[in-house]
């Protein structure tokens, strides 16, 4: 019971995210959005029962593991992927975000701002990692972390390559900006110039913070993410309701996580294209390799810029 409940707090987020931003009118007739406006009262509540939820959630969870010698994560991976497999992945990885996040306050004064700069950001997606290399440990092959032959190698970097230089060619003008035109959107998306600020201000700072940086976005979130959606969500929901549903719902939930409203359309299109590669190839270094080179290209560009 404490496992789903963690489990929906971790997808509760997610609406509480999109709540919370800011919609502008601006003089030239758009809407520009962005992450910096005031909570309203309500939403401050929201915030608040889901906080206290959470916690409650958090220690319910680990005090039912102590009492059963955490007998689940003790069992390793077994060949059928149970709904309840899915559940304790979300579980621990809410638990353990929630956990390094409250530690993360009491460190010494000395180093938590590096901690605030450097791990923090870093945290939710190695852990999306960590987690599922202990709980499915023994069966990564099942969730798409399988060899290939020579030729399929070369097939699946081809495929990616060609893929990428398509998306990266027509995606913006035959996606990104027609929908941002016909909702009156300003064409700026507050989460990449987030992005941006951060690598900027990591540049600046020194080799160690732009590193950081750099494998944050171009390496562990990439890896981190196809874990969480095309690795196990996709894979559980295949099993279930077939391989073209779950490509759409785990794409659909792929851009909902991102909160961002001028970028969802676009997300959207990479998460169809990164869950078809995961079908095609039945392989989730497709969808990796793919999600890497968009994001350090993506890198690369702000640093040059």
């Amino acid at each position: 019971m404490a496992a789903w409940a963690l489990c929906i707090a971790f997808f509760y987020l997610i609406p509480l995210e999109w709540a919370s931003l800011e919609w502008e009118w601006t003089e030239k007739g758009l809407w520009r959005i962005s992450e910096d406006g005031e909570e309203s009262l309500l939403l401050a509540g929201l915030t608040l029962l889901w906080a206290l939820f959470n916690l409650a959630a958090v220690l319910a969870f680990l005090i039912t593991g102590i009492w059963t010698s955490f007998a689940h994560e003790r069992k390793g991976w077994i060949r059928v992927l149970p709904l309840r497999d899915v559940v304790y992945y979300f579980a621990w990885v809410e638990c353990l975000i929630t956990a390094f996040a409250l530690l993360a306050e009491f460190v010494p004064e000395v180093v938590r701002g590096a901690v605030h700069q450097h791990l923090l950001p870093v945290a939710p997606h190695a852990i999306m990692i960590l987690v599922f290399l202990f709980l499915f440990r023994g069966g990564f092959d099942r969730y798409g972390f399988r060899g290939a032959s020579p030729g399929g190698w070369v097939g699946m970097v081809a495929a990616v390559a060609g893929i990428y230089g398509l998306v990266y060619l027509f995606l913006d003008p035959l996606v990104t900006e027609p929908v941002a035109r016909y909702f009156s959107l300003e064409p700026v998306s507050w989460r990449e110039e987030s992005i941006s600020r951060e690598i900027g201000a990591a540049q600046q700072s020194g080799w160690l913070p732009l590193l950081s940086q750099g494998l944050l976005v171009g390496v562990i979130g990439p890896v981190g993410e196809e874990i969480m959606f095309r690795g196990i969500l996709q894979q559980s929901l295949a099993e279930r309701i077939g391989q073209p549903v779950s490509v759409i719902l785990t794409s659909l939930l792929f851009a909902l996580f991102h909160v961002d409203v001028v970028m969802f359309a676009p997300l959207l299109v990479l998460g169809l294209i990164l869950g078809i590669l995961r079908a095609v190839f039945r392989n989730l270094w497709a969808p990796i390799l793919f999600h890497i080179v968009n994001n350090c290209v993506s890198v690369l560009l702000d640093l040059l810029s």
